[in-house]
């Protein structure tokens, strides 16, 4: 599966000038992409002294995109995320202050490098990736395909109606057995011709229902981070399957919300790993 980690150096020294120290940090030194990092800018000056912390253009923190932020005491905590791979950092940033009346002044805390890797093994040539095509035009869309796709579709939904409205019908069975024949189906709409982000809200979505059957935890209705949260402490999930489960949670929701392009190994390593979830965890 194509995760990146960031790397974030341990750089977060007190930096001081006329009696006013400034620090950044980041609490933590490796995360997938897409994981909020909380990114810290603490100041302490005497009293008297008002501080001006740096607004951020765009929402953005250097390349991080700011996820949430909030303010305790003389000092702002941000909560950031990348979702590009290579070398980045955060530049110092200027923190005003001044005594009541007189001139601002500045002071500058430390940088912060990072690093996006790939968990690719080095130097492996990627042959999936093709150059980009220009527009097509009306007369060169072959419309005899489309027409084709169309009803190929038309008939998958229609087949997928009939076989939830099958399901409804069918006698009751144990969850894992229907949330096993509810990832095939998944697969199988994939395969003739289905939307990749449709398949991974999909396959997301059968796993979040067999948890809520089998373990009474309201996983359809809580985000990612929440569930992961309420499972952290939970002794329904062994802790042997807890980590495969979040990882498999957070690969779905860098395809459903963060625009990522899976390659192919992914999509099947993603379904591969709900399918031995399922069967690991049946009761």
């Amino acid at each position: 599966m194509i995760i990146g980690l960031l790397i974030i150096s341990a750089q977060a020294a007190w930096a001081e000038k006329d009696g006013i120290t400034v620090r950044a940090s980041a609490d933590r030194k490796k995360a997938f992409i897409g994981d909020r990092i909380r990114y810290t800018i603490e100041v302490r000056a005497p009293k008297g002294i008002e501080i001006e912390f740096p607004k951020f253009a765009e929402n953005k923190i250097g390349d991080f995109e700011i996820k949430d932020s909030g303010i305790k005491g003389n000092s702002r905590w941000y909560y950031i995320a990348s979702y590009s791979a290579g070398k980045a950092a955060i530049q110092p940033l200027e923190i005003k202050y001044r005594k009541k009346g007189a001139d601002w002044k500045a002071a500058k805390t430390k940088p912060i490098e990072i690093i996006v890797e790939s968990v690719l093994p080095r130097n492996q040539a990627i042959y999936d990736i093709k150059e980009i095509k220009g527009p097509l035009y009306f007369f060169e869309i072959n419309w005899l395909l489309v027409s084709a796709a169309v009803i190929v579709m038309g008939l998958s939904v229609i087949a997928f109606l009939l076989y939830r409205k099958k399901k409804r019908l069918a006698a009751i069975r144990l969850p894992h057995e229907t949330a096993l024949e509810e990832l095939e189906a998944i697969r199988a709409a994939l395969a003739r011709g289905g939307s990749i982000k449709e398949f991974y809200i999909n396959i997301s979505d059968c796993v979040r229902r067999y948890i809520e059957r089998v373990f009474k935890v309201k996983a359809p209705e809580m985000t990612t981070e929440e569930f992961l949260g309420s499972m952290r402490e939970s002794l329904a999930l062994s802790a042997e399957h807890k980590k495969p489960l979040g990882e498999f949670l957070a690969a779905c929701d860098l395809v459903k919300f963060a625009k990522y392009m899976p390659a192919k190994d992914e999509i099947e390593a993603v379904f591969t790993t709900a399918k031995r979830f399922i069967e690991e965890t049946k009761v």
